[in-house]
């Protein structure tokens, strides 16, 4: 057979085959993305039967972080004792998990379960600078400051791991006529390695059904679901390790609940 006649023949059926498979492709896409629109419209119905609004582009299509464990990280706590009472500060005694920090400017304590408080006279008259700075270099969301006048009040931030808040971690600081005089929440560590998990992770249509079911047993109020978002909640103490165990924050017009992505359990602020 001819050679360039050969080539031909060859040419024209890898032709073929890519558009096979192409099609097929298509085909896969196509039956997929029709199974989500019956999928999300038939959440919407369920929704919509107990009288509830839910905004079908809010379903996300992408999986649940993983789990994760954490370990504690001493240097990682002794910076942020540092960024309050400055460089020169003395390490206290250790008493069980506790660690303790100490300067001219005040007293920092550390706990294993990621809980810490400082307090002493942490700032000048420009403490709201010095949180936003100290909850950019540490992960925490931007903070909300609720101050009077007088500079007086407090401020609040929320933990973050990977972008992801964890929602059950916070920190607070208060201020008396602008100084910061106290710092105390959680301080998680920056490290962690993922946790394999037995079963499959709830999906984010998972949780909205399972949030509906709660809902009817527990006669929660609410019209309509404004939010849905991956997050994190924090679980251990001190006898254990520090865990991050994926939910989904589901937002509504009265409250804020979350769906554990591995037990199904749901809570609320």
């Amino acid at each position: 057979m001819d050679r360039y006649l050969l080539k031909n023949i060859i040419i024209i059926i890898l032709v073929l085959v890519n558009g096979f498979l192409l099609g097929s492709l298509s085909m896969r896409y196509w039956s997929a993305a029709k199974a989500q629109d019956q999928m999300e419209e038939q959440l919407v119905a369920l929704f919509a039967s107990d009288g509830m609004e839910l905004d079908p582009d809010i379903i996300s299509q992408d999986a649940p972080p993983s789990s994760l464990s954490l370990s504690r990280d001493l240097d990682r706590e002794q910076a942020a004792a540092a960024f309050f009472l400055g460089s020169d500060m003395a390490q206290g005694d250790q008493s069980g998990d506790t660690y303790t920090y100490s300067s001219k400017l005040g007293a920092a304590r550390f706990r294993s379960n990621g809980g810490f408080d400082i307090v002493g006279t942490l700032s000048d008259a420009d403490g709201e600078e010095l949180c936003r700075r100290f909850c950019k270099d540490f992960s925490y969301s931007e903070p909300v400051f609720i101050l009077d006048e007088s500079g007086s009040g407090s401020a609040t931030a929320v933990c973050l791991h990977g972008k992801l808040p964890v929602y059950n971690c916070t920190i607070t600081f208060t201020f008396d006529q602008g100084k910061l005089l106290t710092v105390s929440g959680t301080l998680l560590p920056e490290d962690a390695s993922v946790i394999t998990e037995d079963r499959e992770l709830l999906s984010a249509p998972a949780a909205l059904t399972t949030f509906q079911q709660a809902r009817r047993e527990s006669y929660m109020v609410a019209t309509a679901v404004t939010g849905l978002t991956p997050c994190y909640e924090l679980q251990g103490s001190t006898a254990s390790a520090l865990s991050l165990t994926p939910v989904w924050r589901i937002a509504t017009d009265t409250s804020d609940y979350y769906v554990n992505c591995i037990t199904g359990t749901v809570t609320s602020d």
